[in-house]
């Protein structure tokens, strides 16, 4: 479900805090049933960083939301993006990534660098905060990881 965006909307990212900031009037659209779920959204970017598209992509159960990067990376093959970032809510409210959200983002980082469609960050949400794995040095660690490094020598 494509999610419009008011000019104003299609802000110039320059950290986590902005795409927060972007995300709150979003997610406090959605539904009292369905922010007891797990949504998934793509945010895609054109070159200058600066928003062009935001879609709701995926829909899950109170504990997961299905992060498939074929079904990503098709997104912003179609928006002719090139860079995006994922942004998942857990309406625990508890903002840890499981191991499930870190292979998850492995392979969305695996599929970026063979795409060259770069993977910004992936933001867990809730109503009044957010992690990065950017700013926490969790991207850091799954990019170099032993699996990453094997499907870019490939």
């Amino acid at each position: 479900m494509t999610i419009r965006l008011r000019p104003d909307q299609k802000i110039h990212i320059q950290s986590s805090a902005d795409i927060f900031q972007l995300m709150q009037p979003v997610l406090r659209r959605s539904s009292k049933l369905d922010r007891d779920r797990e949504h998934l959204w793509i945010l895609c970017l054109d070159a200058s960083q600066t928003v062009q598209h935001l879609e709701l992509l995926g829909l899950g159960t109170q504990r997961a939301v299905l992060i498939d990067p074929k079904e990503i990376y098709n997104l912003a093959l179609l928006k002719r993006a090139t860079s995006i970032v994922a942004i998942h809510n857990h309406p625990s409210g508890k903002l840890r990534p499981s191991q499930a959200d870190k292979t998850a983002t492995e392979k969305m980082i695996a599929a970026s660098q063979f795409l060259n469609i770069k993977l910004l960050d992936h933001l867990i949400i809730s109503d009044d905060n957010y992690f990065s794995f950017l700013d926490e040095g969790v991207f850091a660690l799954l990019s170099t990881s032993k699996s990453i490094m094997l499907n870019s020598a490939l």
